[in-house]
């Protein structure tokens, strides 16, 4: 079984060779490696074409953004499955070998994925640990709710989806957007199929990066993904066991940017989200944030917010 393994790069000059290394040390090594590099103006691709493995293939496009980069990747990919790898990111040695058993164990299921690890990166790092040998396989069945509890079980470096069946998704990612791009994936792979889920955590998640897109976002709109899904759970083009769970995510993440618009004294905006909460997802989370606004200050919301990630 093939894998394809996509990495867009722009501007990561200075990690790629890293990620590459993490692929290169798989145990299971039947795999292509497609890079795209998306309009760098460092030496990224000098240091690709230094790379001499015929595995590797790089392709160069004007600057389009990270969804159309992926995009391109999955057009050109010839595997069995496609798994996705950012550039300043990096996999466990186990990783590719345990997407591979989850695949041929369950034939029926569309995509898989691991847990991960977030790794603030500074000098003498150890960016790999021990993991155990086996994995007792989950079959998750509602994305959504894993979601509205805050649940973040994968990103794109730990999930992997048959080719054969991401070609019925087109576009793949949602050209021009940057932020939750992935998550309009998952989510509409997630109304078709459950999918198998391993809870160790085989790829590193870089952060502490000033300029990731991560690190510089400041939670003031819904991301599109959400709405899309939103709308199509209100249209009935998802299965109805997932409506609810799909409806109340939505709220959660209204009801998190409303306290988000509290914090920085924009009251009006903050009520604005919560009326934007379909109605019958009123919760008691939803209760309190409207006292905020009629009583708090941005500073109580503040140690508020504090005080419960903490407690998280």
């Amino acid at each position: 079984m093939l894998c394809s393994i996509i990495i867009p790069l722009y501007n990561k000059a200075s990690f790629i060779e890293e990620a590459l290394q993490s692929i290169f040390n798989q145990t299971y090594q039947n795999f292509e490696v497609i890079i795209i590099d998306d309009g760098s103006t460092d030496d990224g691709v000098v240091r690709v074409r230094a790379i001499k493995d015929s595995r590797v293939a790089l392709v160069q496009q004007s600057n389009a953004g990270v969804s159309c980069a992926r995009n391109k990747g999955i057009e050109l990919a010839q595997g069995d499955l496609v798994c996705f790898l950012d550039a300043d990111d990096w996999y466990q040695p186990q990783y590719l070998d345990t997407i591979i058993k989850m695949a041929k164990c369950y034939p029926e299921l569309l995509f898989f994925a691991t847990s991960y690890k977030r790794v603030k990166v500074t000098e003498g790092t150890e960016k790999y640990w021990e993991v155990a040998d086996q994995c007792d396989i989950e079959i998750i069945n509602d994305l959504f709710h894993q979601c509205r509890l805050g649940s973040t079980l994968f990103i794109i470096d730990s999930f992997a989806v048959r080719r054969s069946s991401l070609l019925h998704f087109q576009p793949y990612f949602p050209p021009g957007e940057q932020m939750a791009e992935d998550q309009d994936l998952y989510f509409r792979l997630c109304e078709k199929s459950a999918f198998a889920y391993c809870s160790l955590p085989l790829a590193g998640y870089r952060i502490g990066i000033n300029d990731s897109l991560c690190a510089t976002y400041e939670g003031s709109c819904l991301f599109p993904a959400y709405l899309r899904v939103e709308q199509r759970a209100l249209n009935r083009e998802m299965p109805d066991r997932l409506r609810s769970s799909a409806l109340r995510m939505v709220a959660e993440a209204r009801i998190s940017l409303a306290r988000n618009s509290l914090m920085t004294g924009q009251r009006y905006q903050g009520v604005k989200e919560l009326l934007g909460v379909w109605r019958g997802m009123v919760s008691r989370r939803w209760w309190v944030t409207l006292a905020m606004c009629v009583f708090a200050t941005p500073k109580t919301v503040q140690r508020w917010e504090h005080w419960r990630n903490q407690k998280a």
